[in-house]
């Protein structure tokens, strides 16, 4: 077992450079294999004389069992079957030497009738080509025949011949390490030279620190080769802060860096993501002149920082490489450049992209323009009137403009309120130029209005929607759709007050121009309703009790909740029904309107959260008992509404709450009434007395 490795303080390495070489040199992390013997016990293996015992003795053993096989099998099994399983061993390990011998006999057969020193400079050739096996067989050949005694040479040739990537091995250069110390022979320049080679391609962190602190010990300076070697072996480690320091430390000394070296970096850095210190590199190479960098070195970085959305890196590598036509990107790549450029508001990359993708035929799809229109609306200043030409670009190629192609535009209106206005002139100067305006740009400004709670010019854009019918589809009303009108729905809702009458408007022009209404429309028209309730009881409240005007308002009120409650009927798929409040039946004319559209399908949707919510809780302060048919549904249908069950108690109780305050109203009210017509009727006995 080898002992455990002191700590050496550097002032003793100092005054003791034997000491602490000997220490240094021990070889920690040694695995001791027993398969190879060393280089001086060659004549005289114990590997060997073990091998050779073992076998004479598994082969006394196996012939005295062939004597008694027949006998002993019923009572013995177990001892003929470890026998026999020994035997095979020794057979496998037989086998693995011949092939050994062979392959040696093969490396050195035609090298028996040269020179010695020929032998020397043929072990350095091939150990610089990382040939394991026929350096070891060439060392063997020099010490077994030549009777060369170990010397420094022979080591050196046997540890750089470990630069292998598939027989190499860190492990071996510590054996040979430790055969060294165990010979008394003293490792030198290139001895600690090579073994930093061998680390290079095989990492062993402690390793290379022993071989570093002994050749400070020994004051033996790092060459040009070394110092790369050490940099590789940092890198290989994933220590790339370290690894980096070194190359930039050997760029500031003058130090002439080997393409190999960096190409390894631009690679590694990529993999771990850090694109920013790849592109370092790179662009340092490129404004130095460097001829002949890779190309897949390019495209590695291309592909590692259009994935990372690194704008400096694909500007370069696209402008330099790609336009050039060195290379070629997949069209994966180019849609993550187009991205990067989308980001970076370039507009010229993007269009490059565009150009690129072209030229090799792409059928471009909504993603491209989507990333092009957000391109444009990136740059300083915004191209308004570019990025709404996509959308005419797209209508051009038939493809599907949805929601999340306007977001972009979307966000951008939003934001300046003033630009709306620019942006719905623009599109009338483009369909005058004869381009199809598809009504997803339309309805894009309808929604930026409605966002700024302006129905006014939500609705003149609406009343100018026919006027952007393309003529080839001949003549038309509208080619609104049933989005417009959820959006001038949703306007009707956030309109101070809520407009109750525009949204009757809406339902009449969704039955003329013929459109199924889907959930969302039934759902925003229970809200319009429910608001414009809340705001009526809202104004009666703040008014005279006594006065007419706020009993009218009362009144109005609890007809906009019976409205949106007979909405709520419609849409649960009772089409054409009647709900009764005090006794009295009466059908709202929405429901003919909303029953012709659906026909006699039952579509048994459900409102959102907040509608059911708000339409219960509302119907509760009035004390409607309507309001526990709404929260029963909500309750019933909880695997239907978002959000019902983590919060559906909470719904129940704001209801319980609002229906206590209703009925104690009502009480205090029957209460007060009872109480003037008693002092009524005590007036007219006491005037009747007199």
């Amino acid at each position: 077992m080898q002992p455990a490795k002191l700590a050496i303080d550097p002032l003793w390495q100092c005054l003791c450079p034997s000491w602490a070489s000997a220490t240094v040199l021990r070889g920690p992390r040694a695995i001791a294999r027993g398969t190879r013997p060393a280089l001086q016990d060659l004549k005289h293996s114990p590997v060997q004389q073990r091998h050779i015992s073992s076998r004479a003795h598994n082969d006394s053993r196996a012939s005295q069992g062939d004597g008694v096989e027949g006998a002993a099998e019923p009572r013995f099994s177990y001892v003929n079957r470890a026998v026999s399983q020994r035997s095979e061993a020794v057979h496998r390990r037989e086998h693995a030497l011949s092939l050994h011998r062979k392959t040696r006999d093969e490396d050195t057969g035609d090298l028996r009738r040269e020179a010695t020193p020929f032998l020397y400079t043929r072990l350095r050739a091939l150990a610089i080509g990382g040939k394991v096996r026929a350096c070891r067989a060439i060392a063997e050949l020099l010490v077994r025949d030549r009777k060369e005694k170990p010397n420094v040479q022979l080591y050196n040739a046997l540890i750089h011949s470990n630069v292998s990537h598939d027989e190499g091995a860190a492990w071996r250069v510590s054996e040979y390490l430790e055969e060294m110390r165990a010979a008394g022979l003293q490792p030198d320049t290139g001895t600690c030279h090579a073994v930093l080679k061998v680390l290079s391609v095989h990492p062993d962190h402690l390793l290379r620190t022993d071989i570093q602190e002994y050749m400070r010990a020994r004051w033996f300076q790092l060459n040009e080769d070394g110092a790369h070697d050490v940099a590789a072996g940092l890198l290989r480690e994933g220590l790339f802060e370290q690894g980096l320091e070194r190359i930039e430390a050997m760029r500031r000394e003058g130090v002439r860096l080997h393409g190999w070296l960096q190409d390894m970096a631009v690679y590694m850095l990529c993999a771990a993501g850090e694109v920013e210190e790849a592109y370092r590199i790179m662009k340092l190479r490129y404004d130095g002149g460097e001829v002949g960098l890779s190309r897949t070195v390019w495209y590695t970085l291309l592909d590692a920082g259009s994935s990372y959305r690194h704008h400096p890196s694909t500007s370069l590598i696209w402008n330099s490489q790609v336009n050039a036509g060195y290379l070629n990107p997949s069209s994966g790549i180019c849609l993550n450049v187009l991205t990067t450029a989308a980001q970076a508001g370039d507009a010229v990359l993007a269009t490059d992209v565009f150009t690129h993708l072209s030229k090799r035929g792409t059928a471009f799809q909504s993603i491209h323009y989507q990333q092009l229109l957000e391109c444009y609306l990136s740059t300083s200043p915004p191209d308004l009137k570019r990025s709404l030409s996509i959308l005419t670009i797209m209508a051009l190629e038939k493809l599907p403009i949805s929601l999340a192609e306007t977001r972009a535009l979307y966000l951008h209106l939003r934001a300046q309120p003033a630009f709306v206005a620019e942006a719905f002139t623009t599109l009338r100067e483009l369909h005058e130029q004869g381009r199809k305006i598809p009504i997803a740009a339309l309805n894009l400004i309808i929604e930026c209005y409605v966002q700024h709670r302006n129905l006014p010019e939500a609705m003149k854009v609406y009343k100018l929607i026919h006027t952007f019918v393309p003529m080839a589809e001949g003549a038309k009303k509208t080619f609104a759709n049933i989005e417009t009108l959820n959006l001038l729905l949703r306007g009707c809702r956030l309109a101070s007050p809520p407009d109750e009458g525009l949204a009757s408007f809406l339902v009449s022009e969704l039955l003329a121009l013929r459109v199924k209404p889907t959930a969302l429309t039934y759902d925003r028209l229970i809200l319009v309703f429910v608001e414009a309730a809340a705001h009526a009881l809202k104004v009666a409240s703040a008014a005279n009790l006594d006065a007419a005007p706020a009993q009218t308002q009362r009144e109005k009120g609890r007809q906009l909740l019976d409205w949106a409650f007979r909405h709520f009927i419609d849409m649960r798929a009772v089409s054409g029904a009647s709900a009764t409040a005090g006794g009295t039946s009466r059908q709202h004319p929405f429901n003919d309107v909303l029953g012709a559209v659906q026909g006699s399908s039952t579509l048994g949707w459900m409102p959102r959260f907040g509608t059911v919510e708000r339409l219960a809780t509302q119907l509760a302060k009035v004390g409607d008992v309507r309001c526990w048919d709404v929260l029963q549904a909500g309750e019933d249908s909880a695997g239907e509404v978002e959000g019902w069950g983590p919060k559906g108690k909470w719904v129940r109780r704001n209801v319980e709450e609002a229906w206590a305050k209703a009925t104690m109203k009502v009480g205090e009210g029957e209460q007060a009434g009872r109480e003037r017509s008693g002092t009524v009727l005590e007036g007219e006995a006491q005037a009747a007395a007199a």
